[in-house]
Formats: C-alpha cells, sequence, structure tokens
C-alpha cells in the first residue's frame, strides 16, 4: 500500500534529520501527541484532509551535554549472533 510506504519513508528522513542535528551538536526531539490531529492545529499548518503529520521536530542548543555512561561493544565478532 502506498501510504504505509510513503510513512516508513518520511520515518526514515526524519530520523536522517535528527541524525544531522545531533551531528551539528544540537538537540532534538520527535514528538507526537494528539495535538498534531486537532482541527486547530492542522488549519494552523494548513494540512489537506488526505494529509497526515508524521511528527513534531523540537530543535534547541542544550545547556550541557552528558556523558554517556553506556559503554559501547566492537563489532568484532558475529554481530547477529550477539542479538
Amino acid at each position: 500500500e502506498r501510504q504505509l510506504e510513503d510513512y516508513a519513508a518520511t520515518c526514515a528522513a526524519v530520523q536522517n534529520v535528527l541524525l544531522s542535528l545531533h551531528s551539528e551538536q544540537l538537540g532534538s526531539k520527535w514528538a507526537t501527541g494528539p495535538v498534531i490531529r486537532t482541527k486547530a492545529f492542522r488549519d494552523v499548518v494548513q494540512l489537506r484532509n488526505d494529509e497526515l503529520v508524521v511528527g513534531l521536530i523540537m530543535v534547541g542548543v542544550p545547556t550541557r551535554i552528558p556523558r554517556s555512561s553506556r559503554k559501547r561493544r566492537g563489532l568484532d565478532g558475529d554481530v547477529l549472533r550477539d542479538i
């Protein structure tokens, strides 16, 4: 179904935008919620009846960047076996 393919492609594009923002040291959040389904929101962004909103991307400059406490594993060995 074309609508499902378009939705999946849009989600992949959003993830790419988030990764790009991160590479520029910008904080971001992809959010959904009931607001994107309200008539008021749809009117503000001028959506047609056949259009959907996948989510909102919030972007900002972080005041601090937390240190990651998680250690990453190397890619040695069979990655799929470890899953």
